[in-house]
């Protein structure tokens, strides 16, 4: 049901900016005889502050996580929006009608450093979305900082020594030039390759994370699209633009903090979850299958430890070791679990005692990474339905 409402306002959301960026276009002349574009360097300031903001806010909370996450997607998040919010820092304020910043601003240089955090942004949310996470073992918070200081350094330097020299990109009054729109071109095609990865993720997992960073992409998409087809930088394309940024941007976030929930959130519930098993009378595991052997990664419960197995020490071990003698029907309900990805509830007779067994297996991109089960022990409930039958 969540991830049926989640899909259905995925849908209207993508559908609402597609239609709202097809009315800006059709009723361009009558919005552009309302918008006074007067006012367009205090709302863009405005706009870009917000984006700024979003980036910094992710860059502070990938930092606070990764105390104890150690993640390495967090790491590269770290780099890219610190970067990226920086970046974005410059553009606004070498914007065209800025104070004068180091040099005099211009559509020039503010078009570039605006060229540069979008390619930052897109490709390395590309990178990020397709690679693995992973835990790393340092702490490699401060060198990120650093190398990121580097490239936002090493973009200013060339914007600021080159911009004369460099290809225009925009022709005020006219304009863009046609080597920004190809550059835009290629930023839009990484969105949208960011887009298709998130959506096939969500095919796979059904994790509605990947639903707001898909309407994230899909609304920084259509931002760039719009930035190659207007004729000046404070005409009205230009501002909704902006526009579709800051709503992209928002979007962003959402994702990156529900893809980086508070470790103390998770360490609460695991700590509490953890207490329950304990209690249980039966067991919970979890098993993988390594070099064609089916191995425990965890196990708990009061049955195991009625079995005189020490929980915290059986991981690592095979589970055919933990299995009595006669214990094949069970390895075969294993295999097929794992082989053809199906659940498996069954009942088990070892020695005198019954035990109703459950195998589920885990699914990550269409193939099977582990199984998790339970077990209970129903003896008394095959004595009782036993002794009832031969009162009958």
């Amino acid at each position: 049901m969540k991830n049926s409402l989640a899909e259905t306002r995925f849908l209207t959301y993508a559908t609402a900016a597609i239609v709202a960026l097809m009315m800006i276009h059709v009723f361009h002349p009558q919005l552009s005889e309302i918008y006074d574009p007067v006012n367009y360097v205090s709302f863009h300031t405005v706009l870009e502050f917000f984006s700024i903001a979003v980036s910094m806010t992710i860059f502070l909370y990938c930092w606070k996580t990764y105390e104890k996450s150690k993640s390495m997607a967090a790491l590269w998040l770290m780099f890219t929006f610190y970067t990226v919010g920086l970046v974005d820092l410059f553009h606004t304020l070498t914007f065209k009608g800025m104070p004068f910043f180091i040099t005099e601003s211009s559509v020039q240089k503010a078009t570039y450093f605006w060229i540069a955090g979008r390619a930052l942004e897109a490709g390395l949310m590309v990178i990020i979305m397709l690679m693995k996470d992973r835990k790393l073992t340092r702490d490699w918070r401060w060198p990120t900082v650093a190398a990121s200081l580097a490239t936002t350094a090493l973009i200013t330097l060339f914007v600021f020594t080159f911009e004369q020299s460099l290809p225009q990109l925009v022709i005020e009054g006219r304009g863009t030039t046609p080597l920004k729109n190809i550059l835009e071109y290629i930023i839009s095609s990484m969105h949208l390759a960011a887009l298709v990865i998130c959506l096939y993720k969500y095919y796979l997992n059904k994790h509605t994370v990947y639903l707001n960073l898909g309407m994230a992409f899909t609304l920084l998409f259509l931002s760039e699209l719009i930035f190659t087809v207007y004729r000046s930088v404070f005409d009205l394309d230009n501002f909704s633009g902006h526009i579709f940024k800051v709503l992209g941007y928002y979007f962003i976030l959402k994702g990156v903090y529900e893809i980086l929930l508070p470790i103390d959130e998770y360490k609460q519930e695991a700590a509490a979850a953890e207490s329950i098993i304990k209690k249980n009378p039966g067991a919970v595991f979890s098993f993988t299958k390594k070099d064609g052997i089916f191995t425990i990664t965890y196990i708990e419960g009061g049955l195991i430890r009625e079995f005189g197995f020490p929980p915290s020490q059986l991981p690592g071990t095979p589970v055919e070791d933990l299995l009595p003698a006669t214990g094949g029907e069970i390895m075969d309900y294993c295999t097929s679990s794992w082989d053809y990805s199906e659940s498996h509830t069954f009942m088990v007779q070892i020695k005198h005692r019954y035990y109703m067994i459950s195998l589920t297996p885990v699914i990550e991109e269409g193939a099977t990474i582990e199984i998790t089960g339970a077990v209970s022990e129903i003896t008394q409930f095959i004595n009782q339905s036993t002794k009832q039958k031969q009162a009958l």
